[in-house]
């Protein structure tokens, strides 16, 4: 029985998860290829009027003028988060406020299923998929830097070896040259990897959230507009902390605090052993979280299973409406 509600699921939700799928390989594919044709260190002068919001930004403004910094930014991307909350909240919401509300549920929980095999199956459902989703967002990040080129300015230069120093001194001989330099060159996909991991839990965390209003409600439609407005409180709390310093504790209140793909990609890049930190032992610009990566990660999973876990609980114990 397991099975055939699994079937069921897969065969609801496979046309959002292809459409959401789709999107993001070449929303990420099409976002690199679009960093490749601006010479990010133009931009210099420009991030220096912006200096003043620089506290905004979950890094320093020069990590912007890199290529790896730019593409960083592909995890804060509207469309990329936007793909990742449609899958999460539209697969949580239909556990059971949207069986409710179609009539299936009292015609499911009739059949030989407990209600704990019901919500396994959603979970596993939701969960995969948002897993997939995840790993092909890195997959069009990966292909984006194997397949895009950068240009290059190269100086054509000679070592002059001194008679009585053993040294060698560089001497230009022509005119800088532009070349053609593969972007894997410049970027590793690999920094890439544990902000993936992050989006993940950021978006495990709003799918457990979701189960627990659906576990609670009666109609879908109010339990997503319930995640949406304890969403727009978070993100809201998170902006205000950023505002003022005696606002700061505001970050404590707001789980959009333990999502940080861009300094932890600032982190690979200095610090690599520290990406698996419970706590944070190092101190870089834009990493002021005695948190660590992994510590965030976790943090994040771990407080989803607790929500999922007490749906779980309210789901078993509720007495069902009969439905209209």
């Amino acid at each position: 029985m397991t099975r055939l509600l699994l079937r069921k699921y897969i065969r609801e939700s496979a046309l959002l998860f292809l459409a959401c799928q789709f999107l993001l390989l070449i929303f990420c594919w099409a976002r690199i290829w679009i960093v490749c044709q601006f010479d990010l260190q133009k931009f210099a002068p420009l991030l220096e009027q912006f200096k003043a919001f620089e506290r905004f930004s979950p890094v320093p403004l020069e990590q912007f003028l890199t290529y790896t910094g730019s593409i960083a930014m592909s995890f804060q991307e509207p469309v990329l988060i936007m793909c990742i909350l449609i899958w999460a909240i539209a697969r949580g919401s239909d556990v059971v406020s949207g069986e409710l509300g179609r009539g299936t549920l009292e015609m499911l929980l009739a059949q030989p299923i407990s209600r704990g095999r019901l919500l396994f199956a959603h979970g596993l459902v939701g969960i995969c998929g948002l897993a997939l989703l995840c790993f092909t967002a890195w997959l069009g990040i990966f292909l984006g830097i194997q397949t895009n080129q950068v240009e290059q300015s190269v100086t054509p230069t000679i070592e002059l070896q001194l008679p009585v120093v053993p040294l060698r001194i560089p001497i230009t001989v022509g005119e800088p040259s532009v070349v053609q330099v593969p972007l894997s060159e410049q970027v590793a996909a690999e920094l890439y990897l544990m902000p993936t991991l992050n989006l993940f839990a950021f978006g495990f965390f709003v799918f457990a959230l979701s189960v627990l209003c659906s576990c609670f409600d009666r109609y879908r439609w109010r339990t997503i507009g319930l995640v949406i407005g304890i969403y727009i409180i978070q993100l809201l709390l998170f902006i205000l902390s950023k505002a003022t310093d005696w606002t700061r504790f505001c970050e404590n209140l707001s789980f959009f605090s333990l999502y940080q793909p861009e300094g932890m990609v600032q982190l690979a890049q200095r610090e690599p052993q520290a990406l698996t930190e419970l706590l944070s032992t190092v101190q870089i610009p834009g990493w002021d979280y005695f948190i660590g990566p992994l510590g965030m990660v976790l943090l994040l999973i771990g407080m989803g299973l607790t929500m999922y876990s007490i749906g779980w609980q309210g789901f078993l114990r509720r007495d069902l409406p009969a439905p209209l």
